[in-house]
Formats: structure tokens, C-alpha cells, sequence
């Protein structure tokens, strides 16, 4: 099965706690203590959900992170390209890559299948809706 990086689920949870907060300015050291989550491993997810359009900071004595506008038409597959992870589930299906055995090769029409329908369901999923 396909496992999910921690710092996609992290960025996931995040996202959750923000949309839970009503838009609220959350500091990432409150979320990291509420959620039992690493702090410096959550700045540099909520650095790459800032430059995703996904959220926005505020500096100062009452800053920190929360959602913007139009996060909610974000999908788990622009997440997933934010944080570097819209990797092809095997490496022959990649641009440019090359197999020795593409010629013959059986199974290579079955993974792009999959993986096709696995990229459709990401992109079809909405992260207002996790």
C-alpha cells in the first residue's frame, strides 16, 4: 500500500486545526502543543502552505498562522505538488524516464491506469472536506 509522508498528514492536521479555528490567528507553538506535533517541523510545512496559497502569516505579538481566503478550493493533489510529493507511483511512468524493458513490458499500462486514477481522486478532493 502506498504510504502517506508525515509531512502530508502533518500539513493535513494543520490545515484541519486553522479550518476548526474560524479563521482565527493560530501561533504554530500553540498548535504544536495542542497536537503533540513538532514545532520546527510545522514552520517549515506551514512556510510551503503559505507559498501554496493555503495559508498566510501574521508577525507580532498576536501572529501566526491561519487559513486564506479560497483554501477551501484546494485540492489534496495541490497539497500533495506544494510539499513536493506528486511523485509517480513507479519511476518508469515519469517524464523522461526510461526503462530497458518498456518495449515488452506487461504491467506499465496497469500502473499508469492506477496511478491515472489515483491522480483523478486526489484532484477531486477538496481539502475543506477532510
Amino acid at each position: 500500500m502506498i504510504t502517506i509522508p508525515k509531512k502530508v498528514e502533518y500539513s493535513i492536521i494543520l490545515i484541519a486545526f486553522l479550518a476548526k479555528n474560524d479563521g482565527k490567528t493560530i501561533s504554530l507553538a500553540e498548535v504544536a502543543k495542542k497536537l503533540k506535533l513538532p514545532y520546527r517541523f510545522l514552520g517549515q510545512l506551514a512556510m510551503a502552505l503559505k507559498s501554496a496559497g493555503i495559508v498566510e502569516s501574521k508577525e507580532g505579538k498576536a501572529g501566526g498562522y491561519y487559513l486564506i481566503k479560497g483554501w477551501n478550493k484546494k485540492t489534496v493533489y495541490d497539497l500533495l505538488e506544494a510539499l513536493g510529493e506528486n511523485k509517480h507511483m513507479v519511476k518508469c511512468l515519469g517524464k523522461g524516464e526510461e526503462c530497458a524493458r518498456q518495449a515488452q513490458c506487461e504491467i506499465r499500462n496497469v500502473w499508469n491506469k492506477i496511478e491515472n486514477s489515483f491522480v483523478n481522486e486526489l484532484k477531486n478532493i477538496k481539502l475543506e472536506t477532510i
